[in-house]
């Protein structure tokens, strides 16, 4: 902290200017008619200056104007004859007659000597010191000595006002007045500079600024016939403070008549204990200097910024004391970020956004401003989401699709369309059997499709704003891909993988001739008819399917089924296959939840291999004209026999030279531009 031993009292050039006090250099050109022009000079010590005990020489170019102290000159009084050189008289104190009579006061607030004190007026402990005796020049002098940390606020008051006022005669003089006067229009504070500054351009009041902490010895001279305009106040560091920290000495709030609080009125300020709970707190930001915090206020609202930390009622407001509130200047009703940093004399109010309110377009929605300002949250922009409705949360209405309608729960009540270009809509949640979508290939059977209407199908899209679907190579899936619902006829791929499916549903790739090779290496679950007339597949793996329902290969050209994670399968999934030439199950296959069929096969010539060591109870059913093969592990051939005594003389030991069907390879598809 760079500190002068004499900080000559003033708020500034500008506060000068402001008071109308005019000020030059020490040395400078004196021409009333021209700008002063500063040049050296040398100060000459030739001027006394004096308290009760000690005197000292300053520098008096310009009469009352002390620019700088000689301390070398610092001593006690010599008293001759009663006299001391400094003009001092011995042990004298001069007649009350000849001093002045006014009385001068600090009043303010903060965190040193001020903790304690008032906006409000005279007291006692903040009244000036005046000396029993006049200075070399025949003022009456005044000191006050406190300790002022950053940002602690004051000013200067006196209880006897002294005014020019003109007699019968014309003449001016001198008029005294007991009464409390807040306004000092006599007394020239334009040289507190250095550690202090105005609070504002229009207020008397005087802040510390930052890192200027430290004692101050306040000096006023006055005469009390003389000029008005030679009273001054002078300052001087006494010794340097340690900041205080700045958790250790502010605790901001708002308080005040705020609308969007109830409990925050004005008598919450009384100094009462639960003031905090009555009031707004503001957050120290991470730069340790500054106070904020976003509050909805109305134009209406009047309110200060208060330091919690300040004992007394009145000195903790700020930034001007008590003199004016606080608003957001006729601003409109919304939310406001108020500002307040350590050493700065001023409150800033400036808009804080707040993104409540939606607004759209027909493709995607995004939250703007409530103060309709045009600022937007981009972090909300989205397309529309028709979840649960046909109305998206921000307001917008899709436009109703006449071929397709949605019940409120999401499921489909019917279809109209021709189904050349089917737009999935972006209010349906459960996407329906395909026998009840495309009409049913069979009367009896949800699942299967009309080949009629199935076949119609040119492209398939998914409205925006649905979540719950999407098309990938060439398929319905769910949002997530664990659930294929359908693999359009129209696709002309003949390879496709899906490694994120786990469940095929319902006759997902019913009637599709083109696929020659399929990889679905997770699908844990494989519904009815999933590949029911499926001409063009030959071979499938699906070792992760644990669960195989009755007719999932009904009437389908596969040859070869590897089915190495089944754990079970319900009735016949095989029946019709009339080209199977070989199954492969796992070692799991244990799940029996009624006798398993192969009744349904009409091939009486396929190789059955199970490689579970334990035989299934009750035995299979078997084609009674079956003619094929049934390998088992060697260790386990009895155990089969003896279990499946319909078809002993068909069971034999795995050869150790069988080779398993393979899982087919493929390269993902991209998905087809519909």
């Amino acid at each position: 902290m760079n500190k002068q031993k004499w900080l000559i009292v003033g708020l500034s050039l500008a506060m000068a200017a402001t008071l109308g006090v005019g000020i030059s250099a020490c040395g400078g050109d004196k021409d009333p008619d021209t700008p002063p022009t500063p040049t050296e000079h040398t100060h000459t010590y030739d001027a006394w200056d004096y308290n009760d005990t000690q005197h000292w020489k300053y520098c008096d170019e310009h009469g009352t104007d002390k620019s700088n102290i000689d301390e070398t000159t610092r001593a006690n009084h010599t008293f001759k004859d009663g006299k001391c050189e400094c003009g001092a008289t011995e042990g004298g104190e001069i007649p009350d007659a000849d001093l002045d009579t006014r009385e001068f006061y600090v009043v303010g607030g903060g965190m040193g000597t001020l903790k304690n004190g008032t906006w409000d007026g005279p007291k006692a402990g903040f009244q000036f010191a005046k000396a029993p005796h006049k200075d070399a020049n025949g003022n009456t002098v005044y000191t006050f000595t406190m300790e002022l940390y950053s940002a602690d606020e004051f000013k200067f008051i006196e209880k006897n006002a002294i005014t020019q006022e003109t007699d019968e005669s014309g003449n001016s003089k001198a008029v005294w007045h007991d009464e409390l006067v807040f306004t000092l229009p006599d007394l020239d504070v334009s040289s507190v500079t250095g550690a202090f500054a105005r609070a504002s351009e229009t207020s008397d009041n005087i802040t510390v600024l930052k890192d200027m902490d430290g004692e101050y010895e306040f000096t006023i001279r006055t005469t009390k016939d003389g000029d008005m305009k030679a009273n001054k106040v002078e300052v001087r560091l006494v010794k340097e403070l340690e900041p205080l920290g700045v958790e250790s000495q502010y605790e901001m709030y708002l308080v005040g008549k705020i609308a969007s609080k109830a409990t925050s009125d004005w008598p919450s300020m009384l100094g009462v204990a639960n003031v905090p709970s009555k009031c707004y707190k503001m957050e120290l930001q991470d730069d340790e200097e500054t106070f904020a915090i976003e509050v909805e206020l109305s134009g209406y609202d009047q309110w200060k910024v208060w330091n919690y930390k300040v004992g007394n009622v009145n000195a903790g407001y700020y930034p001007t004391g008590i003199d004016g509130n606080l608003s957001t200047g006729g601003g409109p009703d919304g939310w406001y970020r108020v500002t307040w940093k350590v050493g700065d004399a001023n409150v800033t109010i400036a808009h804080a956004h707040r993104y409540t309110v939606w607004d759209y377009d027909t493709e995607e929605h995004w939250k703007k401003c409530v103060a309709n300002d045009g600022s937007i949250d981009d972090t909300t922009r989205a397309p529309h989401d028709f979840t649960n409705g046909d109305t998206c949360e921000c307001g917008y209405k899709q436009a109703a699709d006449p071929d397709w309608k949605v019940k409120d729960d999401g499921t489909l009540e019917s279809y109209t369309g021709n189904y050349e270009n089917m737009v999935i809509p972006a209010n349906l949640t459960t996407f329906p059997a395909l026998g009840d979508l495309f009409g049913r290939k069979q009367s009896n059977s949800q699942y299967y499709p009309s080949d009629a209407n199935w076949q119609k199908v040119k492209s398939v899209t998914v409205a925006p704003g649905n979540k719950n679907f999407k098309m990938e190579n060439g398929a319905l899936l769910s949002a997530d891909g664990k659930t294929l619902y359908a693999y359009f006829y129209y696709n002309t791929a003949t390879e496709a993988t899906f490694d994120s499916v786990t469940e095929v549903k319902q006759a997902a790739f019913s009637g599709n001739k083109n696929l020659q090779s399929l990889g679905l290496p997770n699908a844990k679950t494989v519904w009815t008819g999933a590949f029911a007339y499926v001409s063009g597949l030959k071979k499938i793996s699906l070792p992760g399917t644990e669960l195989l329902y009755s007719g999932a290969f009904q009437e389908s050209s596969i040859e070869d089924i590897e089915l190495d994670g089944i754990t079970g399968f319900y009735g016949d999934p095989f029946k019709s296959a009339s080209n199977i030439k070989s199954i492969v199950f796992g070692e799991n296959l244990s799940h029996t939840p009624r006798t398993v069929s192969f009744g349904g096969l009409t091939v009486t010539n396929i190789t059955f291999t199970f490689k579970a060591k334990t035989p299934l109870t009750p035995a299979p059913t078997f084609y009674y004209q079956f003619s094929g093969k049934i390998y088992v592990p060697a260790e386990s051939v009895e155990a089969y026999k003896a279990a499946w005594t319909k078809v002993a003389d068909k069971i034999e030991a795995i050869p150790t030279e069988a080779v398993s069907v393979a899982p087919v390879e493929v390269a993902m598809l991209p998905e087809k531009k519909d």
